[in-house]
């Protein structure tokens, strides 16, 4: 299902900030898309894999939709650029940038260094 339009994950990563549930979604996002192979470009896919994480689809789906969190999610992005991430997974640990989940080694020594 690979590659796919992300548009609605990213304005759903920023609706569970808004609703205090993003760390389980990120969890459920990513686990279906990466571990998973769903085809999370599917929104009845994804309503599917809220539904069974616990999390409230239709709440999710509607708070995504509002200019405001469109509108956050834009300024988010821009910010991100601007910084120099690319792609996901990028880790910032005070100035210095890593991409992908094979640094992440590499960002807990940069964590511990401080």
């Amino acid at each position: 299902s690979f590659p796919i339009n992300s548009l609605h994950l990213m304005r759903g990563a920023v609706a569970a900030q808004h609703l205090g549930c993003f760390r389980p979604y990120v969890d459920a996002m990513m686990a279906a898309m990466w571990e998973d192979g769903a085809n999370t470009g599917d929104p009845a896919v994804v309503k599917d894999v809220l539904d069974k994480a616990g999390l409230d689809s239709a709440a999710l789906f509607a708070k995504a939709e509002e200019p405001e969190v469109k509108a956050e999610l834009v300024a988010n992005t821009e910010k991100a650029a601007a910084r120099g991430a690319f792609g996901v997974p990028t880790f910032f640990v005070n100035d210095e940038i890593f991409w992908g989940k094979e640094r992440l080694p590499q960002v807990a020594d940069a964590l511990r260094k401080g």
